[in-house]
């Protein structure tokens, strides 16, 4: 089944949660993943940016972010869901603050060839880099939107110091005090919560493509998915005790993302690789 808005929402808090986590990082309640589907193939995040009804969203918040609001010119009807958000995003001047960013009361927000820029206005200092498939949650509540993101270091865009080992870092963009435009209203911080998800999430999609999965979960640091989200006690009851697992049989998943890694290094063909996983699928 392809990917939809529900399976990016966590059930407990309204959060935009990645595809591949098991654990909303914004409130750590449990989240379905998908990454048993994602390493038998596409899941379809990309194809989710691609629907109708979000190239609807795109041409409808590209008009209503952009100069031209009497007249939707060919900008607006052509427009992609990375041409709206990158309005949304530089529609208003934000507060911002983070785990590694500087906090300033006025700074821009840009999405520029994958990557949202922070900077500080006027001066245009740059305040933070973040690669949209580095994120891998966010929320929004009144007048602001957090975003969980996870850069490893050694990559060009982490940020610096590194975030604390306990989960990703975060950034909090949020409405300047006091400003009451029309469009800071909370709708804003809402559609940027989803639509940046939407795109982290097909942007994340097509780098596990490039690289392999396995390749994919060590970059970003999932190489256990939702170990680096511990719970917090209180956060929901102990799960029951798992029985003993069976040392015989590896389990499915993770025979499929090991099978999903020798293909990637060209180490089994495709009819080998298809009989392979159905054998592990039978497993299910």
């Amino acid at each position: 089944m392809w990917l939809t808005l529900d399976d990016l929402s966590c059930g407990s808090c309204g959060a935009y949660v990645h595809p591949l986590l098991d654990r909303c990082p914004a409130c750590r309640a449990a989240h379905a993943s998908r990454l048993v589907e994602a390493a038998a193939g596409p899941i379809g995040a990309a194809r989710l940016v691609e629907s109708p009804e979000t190239q609807r969203v795109a041409r409808n918040l590209t008009t209503r972010y952009t100069m031209k609001v009497n007249a939707v010119g060919s900008s607006a009807v052509d427009a992609t869901l990375v041409d709206a958000v990158t309005h949304l995003a530089d529609a208003l001047t934000y507060r911002v603050g983070g785990d590694a960013i500087a906090n300033a009361d006025e700074a821009s927000v840009s999405l520029r060839d994958g990557v949202l820029v922070i900077q500080r206005r006027p001066s245009g200092a740059l305040l933070g880099e973040i690669p949209v498939r580095a994120i891998v949650g966010s929320v929004a509540r009144h007048g602001e939107v957090t975003l969980f993101y996870v850069a490893r270091a050694g990559d060009p865009a982490a940020p610096s110091p590194p975030p604390a080992p306990d989960g990703p870092a975060r950034i909090t963009i949020a409405n300047r005090g006091g400003l009451l435009a029309a469009r800071a209203r909370d709708d804003h911080y809402q559609s940027l919560a989803r639509w940046l998800a939407v795109l982290a999430a097909a942007d994340a999609e097509r780098r596990w493509t490039d690289v392999g999965l396995p390749g994919y979960l060590a970059e970003l640091g999932l190489d256990t998915v939702g170990a680096n989200l511990p719970a917090v006690d209180g956060d929901r009851p102990a799960a029951p005790a798992a029985p003993p697992p069976d040392r015989s049989t590896p389990p499915v998943q993770a025979s499929l993302v090991e099978l999903e890694g020798l293909r990637a290094a060209g180490l089994v063909g495709a009819e080998e690789y298809a009989e392979k996983r159905r054998e592990i699928l039978a497993r299910l």
